[in-house]
């Protein structure tokens, strides 16, 4: 019985046959990249693909569809995915890097969290004009030849070109969905950081005081800044990303819904039960019976 699994880069080397182990940074190009892991899944990396040519079904936690090239695909860390292919030989290239490799000898270490492309659903796909494909060709080829050359100083080189990437898929971004970057809301630390402790520890952990406690504020603290920022406090929180655990767990047949109430870590499956009608209004397996 095991929960959705977490692809590290050096799993994900694996995965497609890459030599390079850097646990920090890795590029997967058009050459290599096959969709190879059919299941819902995590990686605990920063994600940036480029599909120039083709198809692919997308999930990106309970959201679904078929994305097609040329377009950009953003995700942050530990969202639950899943990329398979609709036709045959899509091309794309892929990005994945920790936020502690980007971050090496910056003094701002938040610069990530300015990037609304990576937390906002609305944003994940980003259709390249015809007049931008270019120039995102060329930035991805520069990190490929850099990757393989293996330079001397191929780290300082690779964040150079990442802040580039980032910069560019900003702007395109907020060209496609309308927002004005200089007007954006940067990203409240408090917040990023919630989020970031949510997804590694929800299975686990349900209370809005350990969150509080890990994060060095009090759990009234924690809920009112959450709720001022999003609309829904801490617990609210806990809860729908518990519930689309849940949902995304009941889509798998090969676990009964005692595992997965184990697996989510409730006392019984009873508790789990009301747990999910109360914040669904239906029972898992009325749940899972709407999925066939």
């Amino acid at each position: 019985m095991k929960a959705i699994s977490i692809y590290n880069i050096s799993k994900l080397s694996d995965v497609f046959s890459l030599a390079d182990r850097n646990e920090d940074f890795l590029f997967i190009g058009e050459e290599n990249y096959i969709p190879a892991i059919e299941v819902p899944f995590r990686t605990d990396a920063y994600a940036i693909a480029f599909l120039k040519r083709g198809q692919l079904n997308v999930t990106v936690g309970l959201s679904s569809g078929v994305i097609t090239g040329p377009c950009l695909l953003t995700m942050p860390p530990y969202v639950i995915r899943s990329i398979n292919k609709v036709e045959s030989n899509p091309l794309l290239d892929l990005i994945l890097f920790k936020e502690a490799f980007f971050l090496k000898n910056q003094s701002d270490i938040f610069s990530l969290l300015k990037y609304s492309f990576f937390e906002n659903e609305d944003s994940h796909i980003i259709p390249l004009p015809e007049e931008q494909i270019e120039k995102f060709s060329t930035i991805y080829n520069l990190l490929r030849t850099t990757v393989h050359e293996g330079h001397l100083h191929a780290g300082t080189i690779i964040r150079s070109y990442l802040n580039v990437l980032l910069c560019e898929t900003d702007v395109t971004a907020s060209r496609v969905t309308k927002v004005n970057t200089s007007t954006a809301t940067r990203t409240n630390p408090l917040l990023a950081n919630f989020k970031n402790l949510l997804a590694k520890e929800v299975l686990q952990q349900h209370s809005v005081r350990f969150y509080a406690s890990h994060l060095n504020v009090t759990p009234k603290h924690l809920s009112e800044v959450i709720k001022e920022l999003t609309g829904r406090t801490a617990g609210e929180w806990i809860d729908q990303t518990l519930v689309l655990e849940a949902k995304v767990l009941l889509q798998r047949k090969d676990l009964s819904i005692s595992q997965i109430s184990d697996l989510l870590n409730f006392t019984d499956q009873s508790v789990f039960g009301k747990f999910f009608k109360v914040n669904t209004g239906m029972s898992p397996l009325s749940y899972r019976n709407t999925l066939t």
